[in-house]
C-alpha cells in the first residue's frame, strides 16, 4: 500500500481550453494585456500562486491581475459545466488504485475553489481522501503540501504523481519517488529528471 499524490493539471485533466476561454472572458476593459493563447496557458500550469499569472500578463500590475481573478472563478464554472476533461483511462485508473489498497490524494498549486470544481465537475471525489492543494494547507511550494500529507499519513510508502519539475522537486525534498507523466505538459527535461516514467493513467495499475 501507498499513499499516492497527484498533481491535477497534466496529470489527471487538461482544461487548457477552458482555462483560457474563462480568462479571456474575464478581460473586460484589459485586453491592452494580449488575449493570451492556448499555448500560453498550458506552459503555465504548475506554477504556484502569482507566478501563473505573471507568466501570462507579463506586463500587468497587481490590480489588472486582481481583477481578472476576481470574475475568472465563475467564467471558468461555466466553461467546465458538463464537460470531461479527464485524461483518458483516468477514471478507470482511480477506481484500480483505490482497489488495489492504496490511499489516494491530491497535491497541487492550485487554490481551493479550483481543486474543488475539479473533484466534483468530474465525480471523482469519492477516490482522494483529504485532497490538498496549496492554498488548503498555507503553503508556498508544492513541498509544503507534501509535508502535509506526512504530517496526516505518518510513516509510509509515498509517492509524487505528476507531469513538471515542481511535481519532481517535491518529492525530492520529502525522499519520495517522483512518477513524471509523458501525457501531460512538462518537457523531455523535466521527464528525466524523474524516478519513473509513464506514458498513460493505465501505467500506474500494479507499478506500487
Amino acid at each position: 500500500m501507498a499513499i499516492l499524490m497527484f498533481d491535477i493539471d497534466g496529470t489527471l485533466v487538461d482544461t487548457t481550453e477552458q482555462m483560457t476561454v474563462s480568462i479571456h472572458r474575464s478581460m473586460d476593459g484589459l485586453e491592452h494585456l494580449g488575449l493570451p493563447s492556448e499555448e500560453l496557458v498550458r506552459s503555465s500550469y504548475g506554477l504556484a500562486g502569482n507566478a501563473f499569472w505573471e507568466n501570462i500578463f507579463p506586463g500587468a500590475n497587481l490590480e489588472e491581475i486582481r481583477q481578472i481573478r476576481r470574475t475568472r472563478h465563475a467564467h471558468l464554472e461555466e466553461a467546465m459545466e458538463g464537460k470531461d476533461v479527464l485524461f483518458e483511462g483516468m477514471r478507470e485508473t482511480l477506481e484500480r488504485l483505490r482497489e488495489e489498497g492504496h490511499i489516494l490524494s491530491t497535491a497541487s498549486n492550485c487554490g481551493v475553489h479550483y481543486l474543488n470544481l475539479i473533484l466534483d465537475s468530474q465525480g471523482i471525489r469519492e477516490f482522494f481522501t483529504n485532497p490538498k492543494c496549496l492554498e488548503s494547507v498555507s503553503g508556498k511550494k508544492k513541498a509544503d503540501i507534501l509535508a502535509a500529507h506526512k504530517a496526516e499519513f505518518g510513516e509510509a510508502a509515498y509517492v509524487m504523481i505528476g507531469d513538471r519539475m515542481s511535481d519532481v522537486e517535491a518529492a525530492r525534498a520529502h525522499n519520495m519517488t517522483s512518477v513524471i507523466c509523458r501525457y501531460g505538459f512538462g518537457t523531455r527535461q523535466e521527464w528525466e529528471a524523474a524516478d519513473v516514467r509513464i506514458d498513460s493513467p493505465q501505467d500506474l495499475i500494479g507499478l506500487y
